[in-house]
């Protein structure tokens, strides 16, 4: 399918916020990762990104989703500013750049590749911001989606 690609990522820790509720409602989540990181006087060591715990495109209002971002140091998580170590993996990829609006159909373009190629997910799916998210115009989403998928039937 045009436009995906199979990738083999490093695994990689990030700093991140949950969030529940509207993804479109994630920013705030990414307000308060900025600023906690300030306050922890950790940096960024990498793009930010959202990491969706049940399907993107089906919001429900109790849905899970983390604000994150690769950071530098060590550090410890505590109630609100979490640890998380993403495994390494391999990930369906498709870069998006359009209205947010329409992004649902990179998702099921995405859906439609894993199960034609004998794969399934195996973790939660994350958008990569390619930009800083000031830097993007108001109505633009410019990220990578990845879906973390192995073969049908396989554990790891």
């Amino acid at each position: 399918m045009p436009g995906v690609a199979l990738k083999h990522l490093d695994g990689f820790r990030v700093a991140s916020v949950p969030h529940h509720g509207p993804y479109g409602e994630i920013g705030v989540a990414f307000q308060r990762l900025l600023l906690m990181l300030r306050e922890r006087r950790l940096r960024p060591d990498g793009p930010m990104m959202a990491l969706y715990f049940e399907e993107p495109t089906h919001e429900t209002p109790q849905a899970r989703s983390e604000a994150a971002v690769p950071v530098l140091g060590a550090f410890r998580g505590d109630g609100e500013l979490r640890v998380r170590d993403l495994p390494p993996c391999s990930v369906a990829s498709l870069i998006y750049d359009g209205p947010p609006s329409r992004v649902s159909a990179s998702y099921t373009l995405l859906d439609e590749w894993v199960k034609a190629n004998g794969y399934e997910r195996s973790g939660p799916v994350r958008e990569i911001y390619a930009r800083d998210l000031t830097e993007v115009p108001p109505g633009i989403l410019y990220a990578e989606i990845q879906i973390p998928v192995r073969r049908k039937g396989r554990r790891n």
